[in-house]
């Protein structure tokens, strides 16, 4: 229930967001133009993504040299473009990755999300994680995973996982820049 009101809150918040007079908008392209990955040494060996060379998808390879055996978390943060230098924050969320996963039923932007990006890995989709080498191929977002009241523009997404029993320790830290066309 307290994820349900969260999940409201956010999105009556980011339609507060949206100028008056503005029609909702259908998804139409994402471009990645910029990925910056890094990782703990403690639990992997190798984490890297590669832009495909149409812009439209990304390709990631993670090496986990040891098992995840608690549960991992994901605090996202989504910003969109104002000025060259200048980000206003659109979406901010911390959540533990290993009980959505285990408890993704329903309908929302998590759950779609989630289903998205696991139609191009290899990653288990329970905890804990096994040591061993993840892939997502030709990741690319579907048009029910960018909402519709989000404006044409430049994106910064960073993505933080982490293990918050083991001293909040860093599993992969990414940040990708985009550009989103709405129709």
């Amino acid at each position: 229930m307290r994820r349900i009101v969260t999940v409201l809150l956010i999105i009556i918040m980011l339609l507060n967001n949206i100028p008056r007079g503005t029609s909702r908008r259908a998804f139409n392209t994402l471009h990645f133009r910029k990925v910056s990955t890094d990782f703990g040494r403690k639990y992997a060996s190798n984490y890297a993504a590669r832009i495909s060379e149409d812009n439209k998808a990304i390709n990631m390879t993670l090496d986990l040299v040891r098992d995840l055996t608690v549960d991992l978390w994901l605090k996202v943060n989504i910003t969109q473009r104002e000025t060259k230098n200048r980000y206003k924050n659109i979406f901010a969320y911390n959540m533990n990755l290993c009980q959505l996963i285990g408890k993704a039923k329903g309908i929302n932007v998590f759950t779609i999300w989630l289903q998205n990006i696991y139609r191009y890995t290899n990653m288990p989709m329970s905890c804990p994680i096994e040591e061993g080498q993840y892939y997502w191929r030709d990741l690319r977002p579907d048009k029910d995973s960018i909402p519709a009241f989000i404006l044409t523009g430049h994106f910064r997404i960073d993505a933080l996982f982490y293990m918050k029993d083991w001293d909040n320790d860093m599993l992969t830290n990414t940040t990708m820049f985009v550009y989103i066309k709405m129709k």
